[in-house]
């Protein structure tokens, strides 16, 4: 799927070997796969990566990639865009992780933004569902203009509206969130739509597929079968 595709860059979502995310692992079983795109992904950890010590089987194999001295946060530019990496694989943000996050953004004068990390904020999910802990970091997001946040954890596809904090839709400067936790591992079920919830799919595997164009972007939500099950497009905060 990926290799049809042909992207410019892959973002992970963290989890990205299972289950423990040892170096062997990554090597035997993500290295043949995934793999074949290290050369133009962009990672983030999960809490699988560690079940391995300090995660070392993540950062020995993405290497310079993973931002190890930075403790796996990071920034790049993709075409016009400013997507930053956090690393929330021990289920929190700390202090620093948020001072970190407020200098990167404060510094920007990219129109659009993107952030990644694994545990999302908003989610209808039966595992895990919506994570307060990351309350404090949206914030910051929200101040700063971040457009698009990507998330992972729950092992299903759900898009959410443009949000607020708060999670209230907020059509002039709100983030829109995509939980994309459909690599392969298996599904977790979904429960009922909580509030921004707008499309949610729950018994496929698949890629969310984006555009980042100079002042908006388009996604589709991919299935291993090639069907777009979900699609749509926006424009950045001005």
């Amino acid at each position: 799927m990926i290799g049809r595709i042909g992207p410019r860059a892959v973002l992970t979502l963290g989890d990205n070997q299972y289950s423990d995310g040892s170096l062997a692992d990554f090597r035997g079983s993500y290295g043949p796969t995934w793999g074949r795109f290290k050369g133009r992904t962009h990672p983030t950890p999960g809490n699988h990566e560690y079940h391995t010590p300090a995660a070392d089987g993540y950062f020995d194999y993405f290497g310079a990639r993973a931002h190890r001295a930075s403790n796996g946060m990071y920034s790049v530019n993709i075409g016009r865009w400013h997507v930053v990496s956090i690393n929330s694989g021990r289920g929190r943000i700390s202090d620093r992780q948020l001072q970190w996050a407020r200098r990167n953004l404060g510094s920007d004068r990219h129109r659009c933004e993107l952030a990644f990390w694994h545990h999302p904020r908003w989610s209808s999910g039966t595992t895990h569902g919506s994570d307060q802990a990351m309350g404090s970091l949206w914030k910051i997001l929200w101040r700063h203009g971040v457009d698009v946040v990507l998330n992972g954890h729950e092992h299903n596809y759900e898009r959410f509206n443009l949000m607020n904090p708060s999670g209230r839709w907020a059509p002039r400067a709100g983030i829109r969130e995509f939980v994309v936790g459909t690599g392969g591992r298996g599904h977790y079920a979904l429960g009922p739509a909580i509030r921004g919830s707008q499309r949610r799919i729950d018994n496929r595997f698949g890629v969310l597929r984006m555009v980042l164009h100079a002042r908006s972007y388009g996604w589709r939500f991919v299935a291993a079968s090639g069907v777009v099950l979900d699609r749509g497009g926006h424009v950045c905060h001005p």
